[in-house]
């Protein structure tokens, strides 16, 4: 049996999912409602961002702000003036339901059966986009079943990474993506392009989904347009064999076929990619891109959290040393201690599923890997750039302070002069490989001090004596 290698498919899936895991991280939430119930009344209205979790989660009423929903069950068949987040095993934004911003699900099921003003990015094993479905911008699905429903409609563009999808809505603009099987009933407005695995071959980079419970029914690998179907533009399809017989619509623009051989996949590849084809423009880019990216990210903290980055920094000035030996405690306990965490969730979600409590143990795993996955990313976040930029802004004020102390703003350019230094040295072979991992630890270390240091309340003065009277 031939093995089918979806690298669309495979990227948009990681992409949507990582998107639906990290998106808690843009809104802000420092005065939000909490609600444990899981119920929001038909007459109740929340002036306020809302965070709400509970086995089984309906919102009835209305909500001007964000929503953060975690549960075994979501239902949402009221009102959200903001955008809506929501984790669970199955989740439901109902017919009468309205989000005006972006919806993010993770889930095992998910449908959409009312009105979106933004884009959805789902991450899931199905969904299903209902009747009465509107989503006033884009669909991003990474997951293994997408199914639209006749009387559904996407505004502007669907991106799908699945073994199949099922499409007998519309769809104004777009339709890309990469999947083993399409059945294509609906309405395109514009171009369908997609990357689709030949007839009878097992999409084998899906195997993953199929021990999951309650799985729609598989359709056959391949492409098939149904006679009612209406493309507006070109039909481009990448697959390994041709299936012009399964096309029975004609679009209005061009049917193209493409092989992909090693020669038009190189004429394929950006100048960006031929580049990194070779060694020293790979290694400039890969300069500019740290330069970049700490940039951006060490001005964000110098914006953000002035007063406790300039701590951190203060603590590796300190006691750089054992904040190294500390760095190395951190960065093995992190991850040992997620991967512990991660056991103690599954223990814990087998016991109560062992005492029947089934509905609690697959909350627990909903929420509990949920919040661990989240906790992890920003864990290494911190490894791969917060260490770097304590680093690099301690040696950029210590090269300031020694060489120009006058100088005016002396924290932006200690931190534009230390990570300009270090994303050179990172460059270099072996010695930048030497040098990251040094700032890892030493960063790392001087978090873990910092932290410390907020925990420990700071001792009280002691009064002096009063003079002796006379």
């Amino acid at each position: 049996m031939k093995r089918i290698r979806f690298p669309i498919a495979a990227w948009i899936a990681m992409l949507i999912i990582g998107v639906c895991l990290l998106g808690l991280q843009v809104q802000p939430v420092q005065a939000a409602v909490i609600d444990e119930d899981g119920n929001v009344g038909a007459k109740e209205v929340i002036q306020d961002d809302l965070i709400i979790g509970g086995q089984n989660v309906i919102i009835d009423g209305t909500v001007n702000g964000a929503v953060l929903a975690a549960g075994e069950r979501i239902v949402v068949n009221g009102t959200i003036n903001g955008d809506l987040f929501a984790w669970g095993q199955s989740v439901l934004l109902a017919e009468n339901g309205k989000v005006s911003g972006n919806v993010f699900i993770g889930a095992q099921s998910s449908e959409v059966r009312g009105k979106v003003g933004g884009s959805v990015f789902t991450g899931a094993t199905s969904m299903l986009l209902g009747s009465q479905a509107r989503i006033d911008r884009n669909l991003y699905f990474g997951g293994y079943s997408l199914e639209t429903l006749s009387g559904s409609v996407i505004k502007i563009d669907a991106l799908v990474g699945a073994y199949q999808i099922i499409h007998a809505g519309e769809i104004q603009q777009n339709l890309k993506g990469g999947v083993a099987g399409a059945d294509l009933k609906g309405k395109v407005g514009k171009d369908v392009s997609l990357d689709v695995a030949a007839p009878g071959e097992m999409g084998s980079n899906f195997w993953m989904f199929g021990f999951q419970p309650g799985m729609p029914r598989a359709i056959e690998p391949g492409l098939r347009v149904a006679p009612e179907a209406i493309i507006g533009g070109n039909l481009t399809y990448t697959s390994p064999a041709e299936q012009a017989s399964a096309i029975q619509a004609r679009p209005k623009g061009q049917v193209i076929y493409q092989t992909p051989t090693p020669e038009e996949s190189m004429r394929s590849k950006s100048p960006l990619q031929r580049w990194e084809e070779h060694p020293l423009l790979k290694t400039l880019l890969h300069l500019v891109r740290n330069l970049i990216v700490l940039l951006i990210l060490g001005g964000l903290a110098l914006w953000l959290i002035p007063g406790l980055f300039q701590k951190t920094v203060e603590a590796a000035n300190a006691k750089p040393l054992p904040a190294a030996g500390v760095g190395i405690l951190t960065l093995l306990g992190g991850y040992a201690g997620a991967i512990l965490v991660g056991l103690l969730i599954l223990a814990v979600g087998v016991i109560l599923s062992l005492v029947t409590l089934g509905g609690l143990s697959n909350a627990i795993f909903g929420i509990g890997f949920s919040a661990l996955a989240l906790a992890v990313a920003i864990f290494t976040l911190l490894v791969g750039y917060g260490s770097k930029l304590v680093v690099s802004f301690w040696v950029g004020k210590l090269l300031l302070e020694k060489t120009a102390p006058q100088t005016r703003n002396m924290s932006t350019w200690a931190l534009v002069l230390g990570v300009a230094l270090y994303a050179i040295v990172r460059a270099i072979p072996f010695l930048g490989w030497l040098a990251g991992l040094i700032a890892t630890l030493i960063g790392l270390g001087a978090m873990w001090f910092t932290y410390q240091n907020r925990k420990t309340p700071a001792a009280e003065p002691v009064p002096a004596p009063l003079p002796e009277q006379g």
